[in-house]
């Protein structure tokens, strides 16, 4: 099965909605918060998202645009995901508003669960944190990735998971985006 990463600021409507501003950071939510592979308890469904100038007023997507780089789907393609049962991903309601302060109540935000150690570090290119990196916490760490390559016995049986080596990134099997491109 073939796995894919995909591109989350992809223009698929003419004028995208692109939010900038979330209410999660006031609950002690940013968006690392939605890349470490564990469920969020208490979410407050009031949550909200939104674009605060006037130049990223636009259409919402299905996954919308974001600053945050977080993948937020609307109802109806959370609706498809399940339908598929693809599984591993709690759904986070979120109300996005335009500039105008107009609600689009039907979104989620996708909060990866399957956290997995996939990355295969032979035949993937990629770098390092230096040892003398400013940041101690980060020393060693991969810093980026030019090829990812994934163990295939690892990711068997998923459809949606994030690397734990490297959670920045997420990737979708065959099926979700076949899925995807059907809907």
């Amino acid at each position: 099965m073939k796995w894919f990463q995909p591109i989350e600021c992809d223009k698929t409507v003419k004028k995208p909605l692109v939010c900038d501003v979330a209410s999660f950071e006031d609950d002690g939510y940013n968006e690392n918060s939605f890349k470490i592979g564990k469920e969020i308890k208490n979410w407050d469904e009031n949550t909200f998202i939104k674009a605060s100038e006037k130049k990223c007023n636009g259409v919402p997507d299905d996954v919308l645009q974001n600053t945050y780089m977080i993948p937020i789907y609307s109802e109806r393609l959370v609706n498809e995901i399940n339908n598929e049962n693809i599984n591993g991903v709690q759904y986070l309601k979120i109300h996005v508003k335009n500039y105008y302060n107009e609600n689009y109540n039907e979104f989620c935000i996708a909060n990866f669960l399957n956290y997995i150690e996939a990355f295969n570090y032979e035949k993937s290119i990629f770098n390092r944190f230096s040892d003398d990196f400013p940041n101690p916490n980060v020393r060693g760490q991969i810093a980026g990735v030019t090829k990812f390559v994934l163990n295939k016995e690892k990711i068997k049986g998923f459809d949606i998971i994030r690397l734990s080596e490297y959670n920045s990134r997420f990737f979708v099997s065959e099926k979700f985006v076949d899925l995807f491109k059907k809907n």
